[in-house]
């Protein structure tokens, strides 16, 4: 039994890419990928065996990029974006710093 927290989003709507976050093991995100596409949708993929579909990633602490969450409280990702300071989004001490944490991006 693994102790990872696992967290899958999707990332668009309708789209076939997700951000998997809380794991650093490729068949853990494509389990967790295939698991989520089940429950949301009905339906059943194949497993991401290409290497291009399972990109793995890792965010340490970043003071020059600013995460701007969406307006959907419910749905924080859905028209997100990362945003430097200087970009005029939003001022640096209203925002918090990125990271630091890893997981995949996974492409159907």
């Amino acid at each position: 039994m693994s102790n990872e927290s696992i967290t899958v989003w999707e990332l668009g709507e309708d789209t076939d890419t997700w951000l998997v976050e809380g794991t650093s093991d490729a068949h853990s995100a494509d389990e967790a990928v295939r698991g989520w596409v089940e429950d949301h949708t009905g339906e059943t993929i194949e497993a991401f065996q290409d290497a291009d579909d399972l990109v793995e990633f890792e965010i340490k602490f970043r003071k020059d990029w600013y995460w701007l969450p969406g307006g959907d409280p419910e749905n924080p990702l859905d028209e997100a974006a990362l945003v430097y300071p200087k970009d005029g989004q939003m001022l640096p001490h209203e925002t918090p710093v990125i990271g630091p944490f890893s997981g995949f991006l996974v492409r159907a």
